[in-house]
């Protein structure tokens, strides 16, 4: 992803909301997919030209969704914190809709173009007693460097702005629910939390310990309502060729906080 960042857009409602920006470039890994064995969900599709396809992400706590896209039945009882698809797709615009034993739960429209690769989220908003949201996380064209993993990490919980806690010290700050950040990272595990923007308490989520996957996209979502006891991760690995490029391609995933600093607050030995 473009370290710069990009300009934001967002539209709610029956449009999508779709968040775009880049965050800058970190040095030390943090939540990745593995140890948990959550979700995590690693499949290996097809990248080829004009192979416009998405993923259906559950993080909607307690229910069991059955997913229709454009009118067409694509999967049935998805669990909180699964991983659905690849679902092939037209590029431009396309309708999800999330129902419960016949009654509809969310129905939102989204966006991809051509051979477009995105994460379809449904998620809560940042307060639990707000309506469910649909958020869309684009990440195509990526190329991994030799040794390393390609990780984004996106707040989807109900929980207001987080802080991100590595090994007991704030690495990514200020996150707010549908934004996200993605760097590159060694292959490494990590002892994650969240927590509440600029406290220490209360612990929102973890701490837990999470492995990235080398070569490999890893897309990590946190979910849930801690004030019920519902917070989870979502986790998502997209295999993918190993370049030896120095750096990652762009991608398109949400916006998102902030890392401490210009490199890690935390000194830590990531030699494997």
């Amino acid at each position: 992803m473009n370290p710069q960042g990009t300009n934001n857009e967002q539209r709610v409602g029956e449009q999508v909301l779709i968040t775009k920006r880049t965050a800058r470039w970190a040095k030390l890994a943090v939540l990745a997919a593995g140890v948990l064995a959550l979700a995590a969900v690693t499949i290996s599709p097809s990248y080829a030209a004009n192979d416009t396809e998405v993923y259906i992400v559950q993080g909607l706590p307690g229910k069991n969704l059955d997913v229709e896209i454009d009118g067409k039945s694509v999967a049935s009882g998805v669990k909180t914190a699964d991983v659905a698809g690849p679902f092939k797709v037209k590029p431009g615009k396309n309708t999800v809709t999330f129902s419960e034993n016949g009654n509809e739960v969310l129905k939102r429209t989204f966006s991809v173009k051509d051979g477009g690769k995105a994460d379809v989220v449904a998620h809560l908003p940042a307060s639990s007693s707000g309506d469910p949201l649909v958020t869309v996380y684009k990440y195509e064209d990526v190329k991994v460097p030799k040794g390393k993993a390609f990780l984004a990490v996106s707040h989807t919980a109900a929980v207001p702005p987080a802080d991100i806690q590595v090994n007991g010290q704030v690495l990514f700050a200020n996150i707010a629910n549908g934004e996200s950040l993605d760097l590159t990272v060694p292959v490494a595990t990590y002892k994650v939390a969240i927590v509440p923007s600029g406290k220490k308490k209360p612990v929102y989520f973890g701490p837990v310990s999470l492995t990235v996957k080398g070569g490999a996209i890893n897309l990590v979502y946190a979910l849930g309502d801690p004030d019920k006891k519902t917070m989870n991760v979502a986790v998502h690995v997209v295999e993918t060729g190993k370049t030896g490029s120095d750096k990652p391609s762009e991608v398109n995933t949400g916006t998102g906080g902030q890392a401490v600093g210009e490199g890690p607050a935390l000194q830590v030995n990531l030699a494997r």
